[in-house]
C-alpha cells in the first residue's frame, strides 16, 4: 500500500522551549523544526505545561484543551509546516528536586547520588507519562514514533506496540553519562532495553554512540550519528575578543552536576588565579552540587573571585557570553555540548573537554582531558593573554559552526525513516 500525504511523526520529548534547563530543549526544538521543513507532520506531545501561543505556525497547548477544540484528532491541520505540541499531565522534571529517597519504580532501592539527581517518585512519573501518551495516540493517525532520552522511552514502547509502529530514539544523553559509577540500574535497564528494541537510534555524536555499542551492547549498525546544530538564523556579528569590550570572566555554563565537571572548573581557576591576578571565574547554572562547590571556592581561597550567578534564561546567557573572555567545558562526560557552539555564537572563544561529542564538530578548538587541571590552566590563560589566538579560535571555530544545521541534521533522520522503515517523508510512503 502507499499513499501521498507526508509522513506524520509522533514524537515524544521532555523539554522544549520556553520550558527548558538544559540543551536538549533547544536541540527537541530545531529537530522537530527541521522535519517540519522537510515536509513531515509533527506532533509533539511533553509534559503538561501552561498553555500558551507561538504564533500562526505552531500551536501550544494541554493535551485536554487540544483535544476539546479539535474534537480529538491531534493531526497536524493542512498547510501546517511547524510542530504542534500537546502538553501531558505528568511532571518529568530530573533536576528540579534534590532528594535523598529511591526513585521509585526505577531502579527502587537505589539511595544516594543517583536520587538525589532524579528527585523522588520520577518513576512513577514516567510510568504515569506513558499511560497519558498512549491514550493520546488512540486518537492520534501517525506513522512512527520518535523518543528523546529514557524518560520518554517507555511511553514511546508504549505507543509503537499498541499501533505496531516504527520506533525511532534519540539519545542525547546516558545514564552513565549523568552519573559515571553511580548509574541508577534501573535507568540503565531502561535505556538498554529501548535500545534493543527500536527500529533505529540516532546518537548526538559519535562518543554517545561509542557508549551505546560498547556499555549497551546495541548493534552498532541500527546506531547512526545526528549532530546538534546553532540556532538558525544567521551568525551574529563577533565582538573581537581583543576590543576591549569584554570582562576578563572565564565562564562555566551548565547544571551543576558530576557530569558537568564544576568542580574541576573550580580546581582548575585556583592554578589560573594564581598568574593572572584580573581574571574572574563566573559559575551559571544550578544543581545539586552547589553548596559543595562554594565550599570548595572558600577552600581554594578563590571565593571573593568567583561568582556564582544561578539559573540564567537564554537572554541572560546570550548577553554573558557577549561580554565573557572564554567558555569552558570541562565536562567528565558530555554526550554534544551545545553551550560551545552558542559561545562560539556570540563570538565567545572555548576551551572543550576530551571526553564530548562537540569536539568532533569543532577540530579546530583548544582540547584537554577533564582531569589535567595544569593544562586546563595553561590553556585558560593562553586565551587570555594572546588576543591573536582567542581571535583565530572563534574565527575559526564560527567557520565550522556554518557548516551545522538542523535541516542537515533532520535530512539524516529522514533518511533513516526510509531506509529502515520505508517512510519517505515528502509522500508516497510504502506501507
Amino acid at each position: 500500500m502507499t499513499r501521498s500525504d507526508p509522513v506524520r511523526v509522533l514524537m515524544l520529548g521532555w523539554e522544549y522551549p520556553p520550558r527548558f534547563v538544559g540543551g536538549l530543549g533547544k536541540a527537541s526544538q530545531g529537530i522537530a523544526c527541521g522535519l517540519a521543513d522537510l515536509g513531515a507532520e509533527v506532533l509533539f506531545v511533553l509534559p503538561r505545561f501552561e498553555s500558551r501561543s507561538e504564533g500562526a505556525r505552531l500551536q501550544v497547548s494541554g493535551a485536554r484543551e487540544w483535544l476539546l477544540e479539535h474534537g480529538g484528532n491531534p493531526r497536524v491541520a493542512e498547510g501546517t509546516r511547524r510542530p504542534r505540541w500537546l502538553g501531558v499531565a505528568a511532571q518529568l522534571q530530573p533536576y528540579a528536586r534534590p532528594s535523598v529517597e529511591p526513585i521509585r519504580g526505577v531502579g527502587a532501592g537505589t539511595p544516594g547520588d543517583a536520587a538525589a539527581l532524579y528527585g523522588s517518585d520520577l518513576g512513577r512519573e514516567v510510568a504515569r507519562f506513558a499511560e497519558r501518551v498512549a491514550a493520546v495516540s488512540d486518537r492520534a493517525d501517525v506513522d512512527l514514533v520518535h523518543a528523546h532520552d529514557w524518560m520518554t522511552f517507555p511511553a514511546a514502547i508504549a505507543v509503537a506496540d499498541r499501533h505496531q509502529l516504527p520506533l525511532f530514539l534519540h539519545v542525547h544523553s546516558t545514564e552513565y553519562d549523568r552519573s559515571g559509577d553511580g548509574a541508577n540500574p534501573g535507568i540503565v535497564a531502561i535505556e538498554r532495553m529501548a535500545c534493543e528494541r527500536a527500529s533505529h537510534v540516532f546518537a548526538v555524536s559519535d562518543y554517545t554512540r561509542g557508549i551505546l555499542v560498547s556499555r549497551y551492547g546495541i548493534d552498532p549498525v541500527k546506531v547512526s550519528v545526528v549532530y546538534n546544530a546553532p540556532d538558525a538564523d544567521e551568525l551574529p556579528p563577533a565582538t573581537a575578543p581583543e576590543s576591549g569590550a569584554r570582562q576578563p570572566w572565564v565562564v562555566f555554563l551548565g547544571r551543576l552536576t558530576f557530569q558537568k565537571g564544576p568542580d574541576h572548573f573550580l580546581r582548575t581557576a585556583a592554578e589560573v588565579a594564581q598568574l593572572d591576578p584580573a581574571a574572574r571565574f563566573l559559575i551559571c547554572g544550578s544543581g545539586d552540587m552547589l553548596d559543595a562547590l562554594k565550599q570548595q571556592a572558600q577552600a581554594l581561597g578563590i571565593a571573593e573571585r568567583v561568582e556564582f550567578r544561578g539559573f540564567l534564561t537564554p537572554g541572560a546567557v546570550d548577553r554573558l557570553l557577549a561580554q565573557s573572555s572564554l567558555l569552558v567545558m570541562p565536562s567528565v562526560s558530555e554526550p554534544f555540548g551545545l553551550v560551545a557552539l552558542e559561545a562560539l555564537r556570540a563570538g565567545t572563544p572555548v576551551v572543550l573537554s576530551r571526553q564530548s561529542g562537540v569536539r568532533e564538530v569543532l577540530g579546530h578548538s583548544l582540547q584537554v582531558d577533564f582531569w589535567d587541571h595544569e593544562k586546563l590552566a595553561d590553556q585558560i590563560l593562553a586565551v587570555l593573554r594572546l588576543p591573536v589566538l582567542a581571535r583565530q579560535l572563534v574565527e575559526e571555530g564560527r567557520a565550522q559552526l556554518a557548516r551545522l544545521s538542523w535541516d542537515e541534521s533532520a535530512q539524516r533522520i529522514v533518511d533513516a525513516y526510509a531506509s529502515v522503515a520505508g517512510l519517505d517523508v515528502a509522500g508516497a510512503a510504502a506501507r
